[in-house]
């Protein structure tokens, strides 16, 4: 048997369903799941925001979490609730400009999805015996007593049992008790109507005004009779949520869940993420290092930084997403090329081009799971009858590919990241041959760069770097996709393999004398139309700096500069 049988084609063809976690066909998410230091990282009952860009596993992450959680429930007493913002944000209504009104409505959907989960599973949270008389019927007392907490966390009794309602509503009552004196709402006396889903509620029935205390309470009731120690609610999907909504959702989740034993575990985009707002009063929303505490994904898997803990990685991904596809095909290739399942990897890539994928992949396992599916295609068709593994050539041809596909696409809608990416590689591979660059902390903020680092064309690969010529002066270390500048017409079309092979790409001891200065983005601001000369100090002010957004100050001189609009 070899990687080109039909068996192992076959097993490998059917890797492309594994690609998204939510779409995986296999009973356990924990058993597929690599990287078990990152589930017992986040496995306390401390509130954590997982923070990964997309592919980088923070859905596997949280589903295999949620599974370890329950199979630990009868001895820890922590149960889980997983919630994916997806199915909820769509039934917030778009005609609603109050914030606020969004905020309250998709929390609202997501404590009726917890109380509905709860509810769905108490025959297993109170050891219903169905054979045991005495034990269901103190099941049903028990039943009957939780009822009312159901119902005031939004399920409703259709004369047989608890269902979703579905007319869920937000009264003015409750928006002021979420703003209280801080004033974080453009019109916060706004009327909150709209079509369907939202409706002006002014009256106080069970369905009208219901307090975050009250919600809390009956929340803490619900736990105390149910005997959990915690209840661990996992919230995929927040940055879908409108970043101007996010502060006050997390307010809404610290005022209810800060004083019960109730945990949130929050996987987020970082560049598409604001958990709270620092006000002249207070800090509004959810402080992190504080009420929360971040867990980063990117930069884990970094094969420039890591190389053994990188490779072990996506070798374990690799190995248990195709066993759990075909096990016996996967052992028995193994056997055949008397390896073991910690070198699967070798069998598939020879020595160049995995230390390639490893870096093309930048830390992400979908890319990593789509190059392989890619330069595996391009093995099995342009191959000779000799080749026993994937080449260097089969990987760069399908990188290429992919990013055409994939990337290029999403770059080239946006105008300003396009031309900084362009002026980048520009600086970077054309003139100093590098794949690595170093960029001043001060500007690892700009939202441009943010931008590059979201679409996955660059990559954060180190922080806190000095440079010999600047001393005392911080750098972060950023790498150019591996396959992005020969897709931005710069000089050809095609992939340039021989430039490929003069490129530094593996050691980071040179990137010191690669840096992009102050001279740099100043000429960028000024020529996107984001800085002007300063009138005092002739330097070019960033028009997004706080000082001059905030007070209209240079921020280079700190004298006051009459606005240019």
């Amino acid at each position: 048997m070899s990687i080109k049988s039909q068996e192992i084609n076959s097993c490998i063809g059917k890797l492309a369903n594994n690609i998204r976690a939510e779409r995986i066909d296999y009973n356990s998410y924990l058993e597929l799941y690599s990287g078990e230091e990152n589930i017992r990282n986040i496995d306390n009952i401390n509130n954590t925001v997982v923070y990964g860009r997309r592919g980088s596993g923070k859905t596997h992450l949280l589903k295999a979490l949620s599974e370890r959680v329950a199979y630990n429930y009868p001895d820890d007493k922590v149960f889980p609730v997983y919630i994916d913002l997806r199915r909820i944000i769509p039934l917030v209504s778009p005609e609603v400009e109050n914030k606020e009104v969004d905020a309250l409505l998709i929390f609202k959907y997501i404590m009726q999805e917890v109380s509905f989960n709860l509810y769905c599973n108490l025959p297993t949270l109170l050891n219903k015996n169905e054979f045991d008389s005495k034990n269901e019927a103190l099941f049903d007392s028990k039943k009957s007593q939780l009822n009312d907490f159901f119902e005031s966390l939004y399920l409703e009794f259709n004369g047989r049992e608890l269902k979703k309602s579905n007319d869920l509503t937000v009264s003015e009552e409750e928006v002021k008790t979420l703003s209280g004196d801080v004033n974080i709402s453009k019109s916060p006396s706004a009327k909150l109507s709209a079509s369907g889903t939202v409706k002006e509620n002014k009256q106080t029935g069970r369905r009208g005004h219901v307090s975050i205390l009250h919600i809390t309470n009956a929340l803490d009731e619900i736990l105390n009779e149910l005997d959990l120690r915690f209840l661990m609610i996992l919230v995929d999907e927040w940055s879908e949520i409108p970043r101007e909504i996010q502060p006050s959702l997390a307010e809404i989740f610290k005022k209810t869940f800060s004083a019960i034993n109730v945990v949130t575990k929050i996987a987020a985009i970082p560049n598409r993420t604001t958990l709270g707002i620092k006000t002249e009063s207070k800090f509004f929303g959810l402080e992190e290092g504080g009420d929360i505490f971040g867990y980063p994904l990117d930069m884990r898997y970094v094969f420039e930084v890591n190389k053994n803990q990188t490779r072990d990685f996506f070798n374990d991904l690799l190995y248990k997403h195709l066993s759990s596809i075909n096990k016996t095909a996967i052992d028995n290739l193994v056997k055949k090329e008397k390896k073991t399942k910690d070198s699967f990897i070798n069998i598939l890539f020879a020595n160049v081009a995995l230390n390639e994928i490893l870096i093309a992949c930048a830390g992400i396992p979908r890319d990593f799971m789509n190059l392989f599916l890619n330069s595996y295609d391009k093995f099995m068709l342009s191959s000779s009858s000799t080749a026993a593994r994937i080449s260097v050539k089969n990987l760069r041809l399908a990188n290429a590919e992919w990013y055409e596909s994939d990337k290029k696409e999403q770059v080239d809608k946006n105008d300003i990241e396009k031309k900084l990416l362009t002026e980048i590689v520009k600086e970077v591979i054309e003139k100093k041959k590098s794949m690595h660059f170093l960029i001043p902390e001060k500007y690892s903020n700009n939202k441009h760069i943010q931008n590059l680092i979201d679409l996955r064309v660059i990559h954060l690969r180190k922080s806190g770097f000095s440079h010999k010529d600047h001393p005392g002066v911080s750098y972060n270390v950023y790498s150019v996709d591996y396959g992005c500048y020969n897709s931005l017409n710069i000089t050809k079309n095609k992939l340039d393999t021989s430039m490929l092979n003069d490129l530094n790409i593996k050691d980071l001891r040179d990137v010191r004398r690669i840096s992009l200065e102050d001279a740099f983005f100043q000429s960028f601001m000024m020529e996107i139309g984001e800085a002007f000369r300063c009138p005092h100090c002739k330097a070019p002010i960033d028009v997004n700096h706080a000082a001059y957004k905030k007070r209209g100050l240079c921020n280079h001189c700190f004298e006051f500069v009459e606005s240019e609009e």
